[in-house]
């Protein structure tokens, strides 16, 4: 029996590897850099703007400084989300466990193929016996 070939990764399904998880990785940290330095930009804005004012630039500062922690909360937990990923190791102990279980399968479909072999044996020697016996019914008196 010939083994089925393994069927094509479509792009979304296929895992992640190490590499792409750091280069994702890489790229939030970048991320979070431009964010930072924008913020800072927009503060310095700000601050030259508004010098005249001094209530509404506490306000937009107090503000500007929430929406940066809400960033860095974000990007914190994106980074943890990425952390928990599945290692290429643990990626490749499944595609182990699943070859051992498509081997297990492929061995219990040949056992049952025996099987099937053995019980139409089985039939054809009850088939035998049946007309045996009925043949000597009809020629003993």
């Amino acid at each position: 029996m010939q083994e089925p070939p393994p069927a094509p990764y479509i792009e979304d399904d296929r895992p992640a590897t190490l590499g792409e998880l750091r280069s994702t990785r890489r790229w939030l940290v970048a991320a979070a850099v431009w964010a930072v330095a924008a913020t800072a930009l927009a503060v310095f804005a700000l601050i030259e703007a508004g010098k005249d004012d001094d209530a509404a630039q506490t306000q937009a500062a107090s503000e500007l400084g929430r929406v940066q922690r809400g960033l860095n909360n974000r990007i914190d937990e994106l980074e943890s989300r990425i952390d928990d990923l599945p290692t290429s190791d643990d990626l490749s102990q499944l595609d182990g466990r699943l070859k051992d279980l498509e081997d297990a399968s492929d061995n219990v479909g040949t056992d049952i193929d025996r099987l099937g072999d053995r019980l139409g044996d089985l039939e054809g020697r009850v088939d035998e016996l049946e007309q045996s016996e009925q043949t000597q019914t009809e020629t003993t008196p």
